[in-house]
């Protein structure tokens, strides 16, 4: 049965700039090799400010910091967020707080308006990338791979896309309280992305 961390909340849906524009977010579980989405984001989602604010703040093109995110019910959960923008898309690498052990899910976000220069190789850099780090698993590259073609080339040219590596390191019981804050992640990186949607930054 699908986790909790491949659902993402369907509820307004729409970004300022567009009223049919949305946020499409599909990703791989490695535990479980299960490929997921879309899920739609939204305001709805739960939108972390103080992310947003911290983004939107920085002058480079990486950011780093802790992101508390927290469920109803649940005690606040602490992580510590890596984000670096490549000019075409975004890559956030999320850690359990100081973990050392490595991310617990590793995100690529492409703004609707990047999406047109996206480079070719997108999805086998992206995918080299967390082969690296270990977090894939073996032999599912091809299928990934094809997975994420099919979502770029299916998904309405006004949609931002977020892909989504789950590693395995979280508990498998929270999957819910890592979902939301991927989501925030997602949300507060976009925003940020989209300060710069008329440059070719990179």
């Amino acid at each position: 049965m699908p986790s909790a961390v491949r659902r993402g909340h369907s509820d307004g849906c729409t970004r300022s700039g567009s009223a049919k524009s949305v946020i499409q977010w599909y990703g791989w579980d490695a535990p479980s090799r299960t490929w997921h989405g879309p899920s739609q984001l939204g305001l709805a989602a739960g939108r972390s400010q103080r992310l947003e604010d911290a983004l939107l703040a920085s002058y480079g093109p990486s950011w780093f910091g802790p992101v508390s995110c927290s469920v109803p019910g649940e005690p606040v959960a602490r992580f510590f967020v890596v984000v670096h923008d490549l000019a075409d898309c975004a890559v956030a690498m999320i850690y359990c707080d100081e973990s050392k052990a490595g991310p617990v899910e590793i995100v690529a976000l492409i703004p609707a308006g990047r999406r047109s220069r996206l480079r070719p190789e997108f999805a086998f850099e992206f995918l080299a990338f967390t082969g690296f780090l270990r977090s894939l698993g073996d032999g599912v590259e091809c299928e990934v791979s094809e997975a994420i073609a099919a979502a770029l080339s299916e998904a309405p040219v006004s949609d931002s896309l977020v892909f989504s590596i789950t590693t395995g390191l979280w508990p498998c019981d929270m999957d819910y309280v890592l979902s939301r804050c991927v989501e925030q992640t997602a949300m507060a990186v976009l925003r940020w992305l989209g300060r710069f949607r008329g440059s070719s930054r990179g």
